[in-house]
């Protein structure tokens, strides 16, 4: 069995604009990759008359994973690949805001380009999920536009090291984003324009290359979560008390919150800090 390790994403800022057509919402932001976290077990069967097996260890995952999915698309594109079977180590939950699930088919799509090798446009997975061509560049960071598959590479941000908190309630997607255009459709959320977002994204990428401190970073759900839980401005008081903390925001629609200090050490005492006095935290981990 091979095994390939399986990174997550953080949004450093997110602004999204009104829907599309197709449901999907037009998006400005800024991706930050880390990790590994998870890791995928991946072997072929010889019986070409075997069909793929998917295993979920740790997290059971409802319905087709999205492992198929990718596999699935590949082969409509008319790459011929062998049955094989998946063994995936779930660490995060769904619903985090993280991208874990798009990381483990980035994962595997990576492998399989590589060893079969195919010559794939990754933006094409976008429809898969909308973060997976993040995932296969090879930058640590970009700004990302479109629904997150169009990307603008930027130099990758080092010695940068994320303090990542996952509380023990999650929210959909899909309900973060309905929540969001109710409270649009009542003005209580303004949405900003396009060319603002990009300059507020890329202004911050470069206070983040500084590290200038800046403080709570801009996300347009934060309001949402705000509502379901005080976790968040809990977490966000804390954050700001810590000597090398630079911003804090959350991560996607939720339900993940993070942190980003420029010194190891002090992101590994907030570690602890966060995990006495916030009982809402789930897992909570230090990664680069």
């Amino acid at each position: 069995m091979i095994y390939i390790p399986s990174y997550i994403k953080i949004n450093l800022t997110l602004r999204v604009f009104v829907p599309r057509e197709d449901g999907y919402h037009e998006i400005a932001t800024l991706f930050h990759k880390l990790g590994p976290v998870e890791w995928l077990g991946v072997k072929k069967f010889n019986d070409p008359a075997q069909k793929d097996v998917i295993n979920s260890h740790n997290i059971v995952i409802s319905g087709t994973n999205i492992i198929n999915r990718a596999i699935d698309f590949l082969r409509e594109k008319g790459i011929k690949l062998p049955p094989m079977e998946c063994d995936i180590w779930k660490i995060l939950p769904i619903g985090s805001g993280i991208g874990a699930g798009s990381g483990n088919a980035a994962a595997m799509v990576e492998w399989l380009s590589t060893v079969h090798d195919i010559d794939l446009d990754p933006s094409e997975l976008a429809s898969i999920g909308a973060d997976i061509p993040f995932f296969l560049s090879k930058s640590k960071t970009a700004l990302a536009t479109g629904v997150g598959e169009r990307l603008k590479l930027l130099d990758q941000l080092t010695g940068i090291y994320a303090l990542l908190a996952i509380p023990d309630k999650s929210i959909s997607t899909a309900e973060a984003y309905r929540k969001l255009d109710e409270d649009r459709k009542k003005g209580n959320i303004n949405i900003v324009p396009v060319s603002h977002a990009i300059y507020e994204a890329l202004n911050i990428y470069g206070n983040l290359e500084r590290r200038k401190k800046i403080g709570l970073l801009p996300n347009d759900f934060i309001s949402i979560l705000r509502k379901e839980s005080d976790f968040y401005d809990k977490f966000f008081d804390l954050c700001n008390t810590f000597k090398s903390s630079l911003a804090w925001s959350v991560s996607g629609s939720g339900s993940s919150a993070f942190c980003l200090f420029t010194d190891k050490y002090e992101a590994l005492k907030a570690q602890e800090v966060m995990s006495s006095k916030l009982v809402e935290i789930s897992k909570i981990f230090v990664l680069e």
